[in-house]
């Protein structure tokens, strides 16, 4: 029984499908005419994880939503509607099929790689759908002062409530909304929506959406060629939890939920509900009467139920934060078939009861839940219209009804980063689009590390055939990849013939006011610290500096030919002629990378790579040579990146085991190197990984726990126990979260996506009977293991 009594308005009888579509008017600014007197605003709002995210963040965001219903203007009706729309099979294929063949690619390969993608977007398809999300406001003036224009207004106070909990709002133009309506009423027809370049000069707009028939029967609506039924919320346990809505649309069925709002004046709904208490009093107060002439004392629990009730109800509205709203919540189902609808109806209608929530399907009344159910805020079972079919709830009741659920992560521009675990959609990123474009993968040994840096270095070369991609490989682990993909290795190792010269640089290039040979001088000061294990003096600085320009002078005089730039044997010998105390100290800490057994960058660089794939193989660099010699490659990348930009490439890095970084403890020099050239890269079109199973070595470094914790791309894979409770601390994980990266909790290759402040869940799986997965795996097989394998 409702509260509230008002006089019901004349409902106009449709003739023709076109007419049943509940607008009569559209304008440029993108209001609605949507009865005589109402005019519609409507509005996207963007999804939020709030599945995955930690419990005082879920709090937050209850009330920062509940905050906004509260601040709803009362002369408003306000509206929600979610539709489940399926996972766009061509966009998929458009992101993930590469069209164009690098020439470094065999066909095999290449065709591999597709049917690798195409069985990853047959899984999307299946998944749970992704979530069309838009908000609507209606409004009726009242006399000739008010205006349409006032749901502007309220839109603007909407919006920046919206944005206080991160939710992004964007009006719709009238095309859009068309569109979202399209796709409701053809929910399994394929064909594009299109519209004709002017839409309004064309006729009638309606003719453009309106499905071949409707034929309205008593408890659903056949539609075009498919099945369509609306069920309404009749009863819910006042304990109902902020998992309904979402549960209701987590799958991939043709659901669609909408939830009306209508804020009440407080004043009015106090006055109403004392009305209430007097009028239940009164009844009590009459049985009474009757029980006390027959003897008896019984008095109707539903009465005293009632009673109590009110009173709670005539309390709580009395505290300030607290409001009174009237609710219609409407779920519509569409399936193919009659016999597909009654099992779907089901299938809902139980997922309700599981959140102590009754569902019951409208009855005779199907084509004004159709009406209900579009995104208009006109709600066709009010009092204003016909039998009062919603119900009333709280501020804080009212708020459970939350809209958030969990986000699907699609950029075309992206390359694939496994499945989400909880929609069990692709996940595609563009690292690029963020702010820090550099990244990490950590996880424990066994944890599909390597497999998933290889699988992204694929996909890297197989979508971007014009980025040039560097691997630093410290345990020859890439050398089965790069034959695969045509690439090229670098040996640096001691005696080996290849000759990098870390005095190459470019003159045109300056940073921060400083010239190139400036940061160079800068550069080889930082690699005299490695050798040296301690820092240098401010006088040894001052030698070094001197020397430095002094044998930069014919490169700077010839115009930066290449046959004058400098070599570590010339600095050595221009320090040895100096003989002074300082330059002597400094080249005989030098002198075993000049002449001894780790001269490989002592002389001219002797490579000269045009191959788009390279990996450096370290794997015999020796610990002596390595923290020296990870510097020298990281400034040859770093020249590598200056050259690839003036040529728009961009280049991709990859360096396994970084932990080796923060090893020099008491210089912290290499550390310091890593995060200079970590931070440079970035805004020269370059992308850097770093990647470890060390964590816990890696997190002992103050500079490396500043690195990762301000880095906008993580990849978190299976953590070791020891590390789990650091990894956790560092990102404020939620215990949901914190299961998707426990050891043993999960299988291999799985773990979690850190992308600027998304936090997704994924799994990345490789065929192991494909191409790829023969060249990338790492793990051990014996004989008769592999034997069992290719028998089963």
């Amino acid at each position: 029984m409702s509260l509230f009594r008002k006089k019901k308005k004349k409902i106009r009888i449709p003739q023709s499908a076109q007419d049943t579509i509940p607008f009569i008017e559209v304008y440029e600014n993108g209001l609605f005419l949507t009865t005589e007197d109402t005019y519609t605003l409507i509005f996207a709002f963007t999804n939020i994880d709030y599945t995955l995210m930690r419990e005082n963040e879920q709090s937050n965001i209850y009330e920062g939503y509940q905050q906004i219903l509260n601040s709803l203007p009362t002369d408003i009706r306000y509206q929600e509607f979610i539709m489940n729309k399926n996972i766009n099979k061509t966009q998929l294929e458009r992101a993930l099929l590469p069209t164009k063949k690098d020439e470094q690619c065999s066909k095999e390969l290449f065709d591999d790689y597709h049917q690798i993608m195409n069985e990853n977007i047959r899984l999307s398809e299946k998944a749970s759908s992704d979530k069309v999300m838009i908000a609507s406001i209606s409004y009726t003036p009242y006399s000739k002062f008010d205006t349409p224009d006032t749901l502007f207004k309220y839109y603007n106070e909407i919006q920046s409530n919206f944005n206080s909990i991160s939710c992004t709002t964007t009006q719709l133009m009238p095309e859009e909304v068309l569109e979202v309506i399209y796709n409701y009423y053809h929910s399994f027809d394929d064909t594009e929506f299109l519209l004709p370049k002017n839409i309004y000069a064309n006729g009638n707009i309606k003719d453009y959406i309106a499905p071949s028939m409707f034929t309205f029967k008593p408890k659903e609506i056949e539609i075009g060629e498919s099945f369509t039924r609306v069920l309404f919320l009749r009863k819910f346990d006042r304990e109902i939890d902020d998992r309904f809505i979402t549960d209701l649309l987590d799958n991939n069925w043709k659901v669609s939920i909408s939830k009306h709002i209508k804020k009440l004046d407080k004043g009015f709904a106090i006055e109403k509900i004392t009305q209430e208490i007097f009028d239940v009093q009164r009844n009590i107060q009459t049985r009474k009467s009757k029980n006390h002439k027959s003897g008896g004392d019984f008095i109707p629990f539903r009465l005293t139920d009632k009673l109590n009730e009110l009173e709670d109800l005539q309390n709580r509205l009395s505290d300030s934060s607290c409001e009174l709203f009237e609710v219609g919540v409407f779920v519509s189902i569409s399936a193919r078939t009659k016999e597909d609808l009654e099992e779907l109806t089901k299938e809902i209608v139980n997922r309700a009861i599981k959140h102590q929530v009754k569902l019951d399907t409208i009855v005779r009344q199907q084509e004004y839940g159709l009406h209900t159910m579009l995104p208009f805020a006109i709600n066709y079972f009010n009092d204003e219209n016909r039998n009062n079919i919603n119900t009333y709830l709280l501020s804080d009741a009212t708020g459970m009804l939350i809209p958030f659920s969990a986000n699907t992560y699609f950029t075309e521009r992206g390359i694939f980063y496994g499945m989400n675990q909880l929609t069990r959609s692709a996940i595609i990123l563009d690292r690029t689009n963020e702010m820090n474009s550099n990244g990490y993968t950590l996880g424990t040994s066994g944890s599909g590390k390597s497999m998933f840096t290889k699988s992204e270095i694929w996909d890297v070369f197989m979508h971007n055939p014009n980025d040039e991609l560097i691997v630093i490989d410290p345990e020859n682990e890439y050398a089965d990849l790069i034959k695969l993909l045509k690439g090229e290795t670098l040996k640096i190792a001691p005696n080996s013939k290849t000759n990098l010269n870390f005095f190459d640089t470019d003159l045109e290039y300056s940073e921060e006011g400083m010239t190139a040979v400036a940061m160079k001088s800068n550069f080889i000061m930082t690699v005299i610290e490695t050798i040296k294990s301690n820092a240098l003096t401010a006088t040894e600085r001052s030698k070094i500096d001197a020397c430095i320009n002094e044998i930069y002078k014919p490169f700077i005089n010839s115009g930066g030919k290449k046959e004058f730039l400098p070599t570590l044997t010339d600095f050595y010998e221009n320090l040895k002629k100096k003989n002074e105390p300082e330059t002597e100290t400094i080249a005989n800490a030098i002198e075993l990378y000049v002449s001894g057994s780790f001269n490989n960058f002592a002389g001219k660089t002797n490579i000269d790579i045009n191959n788009r794939f390279l990996n450096i193989d370290i794997s015999n660099m020796g610990e002596q040579l390595r923290a020296v010699g990870l510097q020298v490659i990281l400034e040859f990348i770093w020249q590598r990146v200056i050259d690839n930009k003036k040529k728009g490439v961009r280049t991709w890095v990859w360096i396994d085991e970084f932990s080796v970084m923060f090893q020099d403890e008491e210089s912290q020099s290499s550390g310091k190197f890593f995060q200079k050239v970590y931070k440079r890269i970035r805004k020269h079109g370059g992308v850097i990984t770093g990647i470890t199973q060390n964590i816990s070595e890696v997190l002992e470094s103050k500079q490396a726990r500043t690195m990762i914790a301000n880095t906008e791309f993580v990849v978190l894979l299976q953590q070791k126990k020891e590390d789990l409770n650091q990894i956790v601390k560092m990102f404020d994980l939620s215990p949901s979260q914190i299961s998707y990266i426990n050891k043993g909790k999960r299988g291999v290759g799985s773990g979690l996506i850190i992308c600027g402040n998304e936090i997704i869940p994924f799994q990345k799986l490789i065929p192991k009977t494909s191409l790829f997965y023969e060249s990338a795996n790492t793990t051990f097989t014996s004989e008769d293991e592999r034997t069992r394998e290719e028998n089963v």
